[in-house]
């Protein structure tokens, strides 16, 4: 997104008088703008204008829709910018450069909205009000933040960046929904990680690359590479360590029974492909309609054959199919019958004895039955993310990171600390990696000609090209690793190693 910058010594400059419903009357000197919300700041009125006392400070930034039909204040963005500079601060004690950074911060997310697609209107109109926004519109955000180009720098936004818009955002909307300003809940989730959650990419020329302009408004659909920046599908072993913390299969007997669900989720993303958003988003009537197809095949078919299953909550809400493995199925079908139904009995159970209303969702994953304030309730994403996770540790499969912690003292300044702690290995994502690295060789290994092309429809991406780019390097590094191993074994038998 490019910044708005003060009026050049040629640029005709208009002035004028804006009073807003807010009854705070505002001298308006405009900026060089080439949006439509484009961020203006106020002019001190002559000390002798009787609305003198009433305007905003001289150079008090705020926001404004330009549209054909004229100008209009972003009224919210101005109450809360008053609210927290200059009505707290005072007129003479606010800080200015503050309070132009918190709304350049709110325009960009203004601006990102207006290229988000409306899934509530027809034809899924582009642009959502800022009332409009969910959470999914600021994860989106979020990971959007982690391509974004500075204009000034031509670099990767900074840690510190990030984190200052994250949090001038979540702010804006806890101060929208103390004033009513907006109905609901705008973050579900009680905290989400701000900053940078993965490294930037080292490429100097970044804002040349593949001949675009990455300056400009940011893509809410970028392609995920999950929190790391690449391509870090799980090894056999880790996968069979992590597949163990993760629970049992409906069919497999323990001792003492631990639930399914998260190994379920976590393998039906192995096997298919598909995003934790995605996992989340599986209805019952899904898994019966495969059940139904299911039950109509041979012995053999059912042990290692595919069914095809129609998924239309994806990313860019385009549909496509994906493969689920028949051994999946009754597999579950065992989980809806017992461990999902007794989740959703005991929330019934609970909601009936707190006088609340229950309604079973049509989420094929649901929360356990303990506790009881949330149980049957369908699953959130991030619970299965944070499964996967806590699972990885578990099974020790765990990396050492580094985290910019930012300190900020009285006077606002802001000090960057580094420290090293562990975590897991991977991230939930990493499963659809996985997924698409090993159907690669699979399709390699049968000679397919076109080994891309399928991996594309499965994981729904817009191109073949996007697939290559993303999966290229990864492959090409255990292709180069299969060729030592053989070469390795072909030298041993020749050279005569008989040890």
């Amino acid at each position: 997104m490019k910044e708005m910058n003060s009026c050049p010594p040629n640029h005709s400059e208009r002035i004028c008088r804006a009073p807003s419903a807010s009854g705070v009357f505002i001298y308006i000197d405009n900026v060089a703008r080439d949006k439509m919300i484009t961020l203006w700041k106020a002019n001190e009125l002559p000390k002798n204008d009787p609305l003198s006392k009433s305007a905003l400070p001289e150079g008090f930034p705020f926001l404004v829709v330009e549209s054909d039909e004229g100008i209009e204040i972003q009224e919210h963005v101005l109450l809360y910018l008053h609210e927290k500079f200059a009505r707290r601060k005072g007129r003479r004690s606010w800080k200015k450069n503050t309070a132009e950074a918190y709304a350049y911060d709110l325009r960009d997310w203004f601006a990102f909205l207006e290229v988000c697609e409306n899934e509530i209107e027809e034809n899924s109109k582009v642009g959502k009000a800022w009332d409009a926004a969910t959470e999914d519109d600021y994860i989106n955000y979020r990971e959007a933040l982690q391509d974004a180009v500075s204009p000034h720098t031509r670099q990767y936004l900074s840690h510190s960046t990030i984190r200052r818009r994250q949090s001038t955002v979540e702010n804006f909307y806890k101060e929208a929904e103390k004033r009513d300003w907006y109905v609901g809940t705008f973050l579900k989730t009680s905290e989400f990680k701000k900053g940078r959650i993965r490294p930037a990419d080292r490429d100097a020329m970044v804002h040349l690359r593949a001949g675009r302009d990455t300056t400009r408004e940011l893509s809410p659909y970028a392609e995920e590479v999950g929190e790391t920046g690449v391509v870090h599908p799980l090894s056999t072993a880790e996968w069979r360590g992590v597949q163990r913390e993760l629970g049992p299969l409906p069919s497999e007997p323990e001792e003492n029974p631990r639930p399914s669900r998260d190994r379920l989720a976590c393998e039906l993303s192995l096997t298919t492909g598909i995003r934790v958003d995605e996992a989340a988003s599986l209805t019952v009537r899904h898994i019966l309609k495969l059940n139904t197809d299911y039950l109509l095949l041979s012995e053999e078919d059912r042990e290692y054959g595919y069914l095809k299953l129609y998924i239309t909550k994806t990313k860019r809400l385009k549909p496509r199919n994906v493969l689920v493995p028949c051994y999946l199925i009754p597999e579950l079908v065992r989980y809806i019958d017992g461990e999902r139904t007794a989740a959703v009995l005991a929330g019934k159970a609970y909601s009936t004895k707190h006088g609340k209303k229950y309604k079973e969702p049509d989420a094929l994953f649901v929360n356990h039955a303990y506790p009881l304030q949330h149980a049957g309730n369908a699953i959130q994403p991030a619970s299965l993310s944070h499964a996967f996770r806590q699972a990885c540790k578990a099974a020790g499969v765990m990396k050492t990171v580094q985290e910019i912690h930012v300190v900020e003292d009285d006077d606002g300044n802001e000090t960057e600390v580094s420290v090293l702690r562990r975590a897991a290995a991977h991230c939930y994502h990493d499963l659809r990696h996985t997924f698409a690295v090993t159907m690669y060789f699979n399709e390699v290994d049968n000679r397919k000609p076109e080994p891309w092309l399928p991996i594309k429809e499965l994981l729904g991406h817009a191109s073949v090209e996007t697939t290559r780019d993303i999966y290229l390097k990864v492959v090409t590094i255990e292709e180069k690793a299969r060729a030592g191993k053989v070469s390795y074994r072909a030298k041993q038998r020749v050279g005569g190693n008989h040890d």
